[in-house]
């Protein structure tokens, strides 16, 4: 397919955007009207969930926990709203309003029934909500569940130090996967779309029928199976109740082409997404309605689109064969697909929001890559879904190109065009890092997953911001353990201690272990010790408070929808929180400050150690006083070899400590049986937990942020891109079997160069 050179107006356009002053924009007014009813509605709070939730929970104690939480999911799509509004093709909205957040409360009153006075007003992603919902959480809702939420139960299981210190505090923290529940996940897609949740209704009843009433499982597996029923009952019921909204709507329509437009959609939602899709109309309401009814059912970010230009192919090509649609009207629904999922904004504490502001819930939505025969799979839908972000220009999904040596050209063109509006998208994906980190997935040191090759070929690619997850195989939070490694350094030179954050104030509380006294630490190998131990004292204690989460997990917060579109799920009979993934990954382990902790360690050897300038103990006192008295020391720190320059002085440390951390994590065993992941990622949260670090040995002062994903120190890369990707390609990608981020700020004059 020919790429199709439309005048763009460049990053300008993107940052004004971004800036709130463009709405209306789209390849029809279809979406233009859509995009403006987006931007006209700011991020609000619908209680329809916590109703749903109290609802049950109330009407259910003393039933076994499985059913409890699968009526909720139940009761929650009986309750969703039936609103249908001008302009719009496809059907259902996850919560009341445009822009809306259905959060979930079993996970969040412990914290929202502090912070609720300021959700109106806080700093970062403030919500609005009407003073009658807030009356109704502040009274009946969150004094229900404030002492029951996971974070509640898991500070059970601990000594009364680690709630402060594994959530936000120290350098490990768990708080993201407290609170998020029921995210990074790539559905069945190709199934659910072909077949309609009808398939997994007929395949539950089946299943419970053949139950032998004898066999211990039995017990269990009836709640499951009797608990999917449900769920899937309300599912259809849904359907039911759009297809009669549209009718009702169309009833009182006067312009006779919104009418049929109306009647139509009330007929499509007879059959989908109950039953199969008999068009790529249908095909986009089915993958729109998965969508949120996960969005709604979890807590967390990434429900992914995937490969979406493969399993949506089919609809396409056979209605373009038919006569009845054509790319300009597929690329309509696309962009009107990017709209809907747009307004599905992220629900996070205070904290949480400092540290991954901007409700962005991470949704992806790939296309190229290889097909199951290594050929290079791209088609047309592959350039409609990267010229759609050309035209709707939302934030969401983060569209993807899977890059390979036989990726066409004027497809590699179609995706810089993107690339030239400045909005961010598209990223880009190497099959092979990719395919590699899969082969390896929650496998441990020497393991293999159970991936075969066709599952990868097939169904991989990437989930949230880069982790590598494969279509109805796979389920686990890929974003839960935090490693401050910027903080490990810290620790290091302080032996154990903690700074306590931007004013650079320092305690002298041991909140690590006791590494070594700086005084004692007489050689460069001696130091570099503590720092690994730092390290791996950080990742040994994030993993025994993910231990704890997954049980609880397990125990309390099933997720039937997702179960359901799992892969075998139904069969084995275990919820997706419980190891009914055919590959189950999770918790994981993130890297945060990664150039920070490596120049960190680059600085010292060089000023202490090798130009012997220094001692270590000066270094440290400068540390805990922001270099206060200490600025010729911090000038030499500041002047020492950095990440990013094609240096091998700081590079082969860097390489190093990359192992060493993808090591350290990969041989811990996880609760459901498989082994931990590492991953460097975390975008924006280099700001967050740098406003919690103190000074590091790298002249950075307190409070300022940290290294950015895997990339350079900021400023530090001074020898050019080229230098700094030398610098990259010394580390060993697919160790990171949950994925690796890189970002690179490239300058006109550069370019020009």
């Amino acid at each position: 397919m020919a790429t199709n050179h439309t005048p763009t107006a460049g990053a300008a356009l993107g940052n004004e955007l971004r800036a709130g002053t463009v709405a209306k924009v789209g390849s029809t007014k279809r979406i233009q009207e859509l995009n403006g009813m987006l931007h006209s509605n700011r991020p609000n709070v619908d209680i329809t969930r916590a109703r749903a939730y109290t609802k049950v929970y109330r009407e259910t104690e003393g039933m076994p926990s499985m059913m409890r939480r699968y009526k909720a999911s139940a009761e929650v799509y009986r309750s969703l709203s039936d609103n249908v509004y001008d302009h719009e093709q496809l059907v259902g909205w996850p919560t009341k309003r445009i822009r809306g957040a259905n959060f979930a409360i079993e996970l969040h009153a412990h914290w929202l029934a502090d912070d609720l006075p300021n959700l109106r007003g806080r700093t970062y992603d403030p919500f609005e909500i009407t003073d009658e919902e807030y009356k109704e959480l502040e009274e009946d809702l969150l004094p229900y569940w404030k002492e029951k939420t996971m974070a509640v139960q898991w500070g059970h299981y601990v000594d009364p130090k680690e709630w402060d210190r594994a959530q936000f505090g120290g350098v490990s923290d768990v708080s993201n996967y407290l609170c998020a529940n029921g995210s990074h996940f790539i559905p069945s897609w190709t199934d659910v779309i072909e077949h309609g949740f009808v398939k997994y209704y007929e395949k539950a009843k089946a299943l419970r029928a053949d139950l032998d009433p004898n066999d211990p499982e039995s017990v269990d597996k009836r709640i499951f199976y009797n608990g999917i029923i449900e769920v899937l009952e309300a599912i259809r019921d849904w359907g039911e109740r759009m297809s009669a909204a549209c009718a009702r709507k169309a009833a009182q329509e006067t312009d006779p082409v919104r009418k049929q437009e109306l009647e139509k959609m009330a007929e499509m939602m007879t059959r989908v997404p109950w039953g199969p899709a008999t068009s790529f109309h249908d095909a986009c309401e089915t993958a729109w309605a998965v969508c949120f009814f996960l969005f709604v059912e979890g807590a967390g970010p990434s429900i992914t689109w995937g490969r979406f230009d493969q399993y949506m192919y089919p609809y396409y090509k056979a209605d373009i064969e038919k006569g009845i649609l054509t790319p300009e009207s597929a690329m309509e629904l696309i962009e009107e697909l990017y709209v809907r999922v747009t307004s599905n904004v992220w629900f996070q504490s205070t904290q949480m929001a400092y540290i991954f502001g901007g409700y962005y819930r991470y949704p992806h939505l790939d296309v190229g890559g290889l097909d199951e025969k290594g050929k290079d799979a791209s088609n047309e839908l592959s350039y409609l879904c990267l010229r759609a972000m050309r035209y709707a220009k939302t934030t969401s999904p983060a569209v993807s190109l899977m890059l390979h040596q036989k990726t066409p050209d004027a497809l590699l063109y179609e995706a810089c065009e993107l690339a030239a509006e400045g909005m961010g998208h598209p990223s880009f994906f190497n099959c092979e890092g990719l395919y590699e980190m899969l082969e390896h997935r929650a496998g441990g040191l020497d393991g293999h997953s159970n991936y075969n090759r066709r599952d990868i070929l097939k169904y991989g690619s990437p989930i949230g911001c880069v982790e590598p997850g494969a279509e109805g195989l796979q389920y686990g939070h890929t974003d839960s353990g935090i490693i401050n490694v910027a903080g490990c350094i810290f620790a290091a030179v302080t032996n154990g201690q903690k700074a306590e954050g931007v004013d650079g104030t320092y305690c002298g509380q041991v909140v690590t272990y006791e590494s070594g006294a700086p005084e004692t630490l007489m050689t460069f190998e001696d130091f570099y010790a503590a720092v690994k131990g730092q390290v791996k004292y950080a990742i040994d204690e994030c993993h025994a408070n993910l231990l704890i989460c997954e049980k609880i997990l397990a125990e309390q917060f099933n997720l039937p929808t997702f179960t359901v579109l799992l892969d075998g799920a139904l069969e084995r009979a275990k919820d997706a929180t419980a190891g009914g993934a055919k590959v189950n990954i999770g918790p994981t382990m993130q890297m945060v400050g990664f150039a920070t902790m490596v120049d960190s360690v680059a600085a010292i050897k060089k000023v202490v150690y090798v130009d012997k300038e220094a001692t270590l103990p000066e270094v440290a006192d400068a540390c805990k006083k922001n270099f206060v008295g200490y600025e010729a020391l911090r000038a030499k720190l500041l002047a020492a070899p950095k990440y990013g320059n094609d240096d091998d002085f700081a590079d082969e440390i860097a390489a190093d400590l990359w192992e060493w951390f993808a090591h350290c994590t990969m041989r811990l065993k996880m609760y459901r049986g498989h082994y931990c992941d590492a991953a460097v990622q975390m975008v924006q949260s280099n700001v967050g937990y740098g406003a919690m670090t103190g000074a590091t040995p790298n002249g950075r002062l307190a409070g300022m942020p940290i290294s950015d994903t895997m990339s350079a120190t900021q400023q530090a890369d001074t020898n050019g891109p080229t230098a700094a990707a030398r610098s990259y390609g010394k580390l060993d990608f697919p160790a990171y079997t949950n994925g690796t981020l890189l970002n690179m700020w490239i300058s006109q004059s550069e370019l020009m160069q």
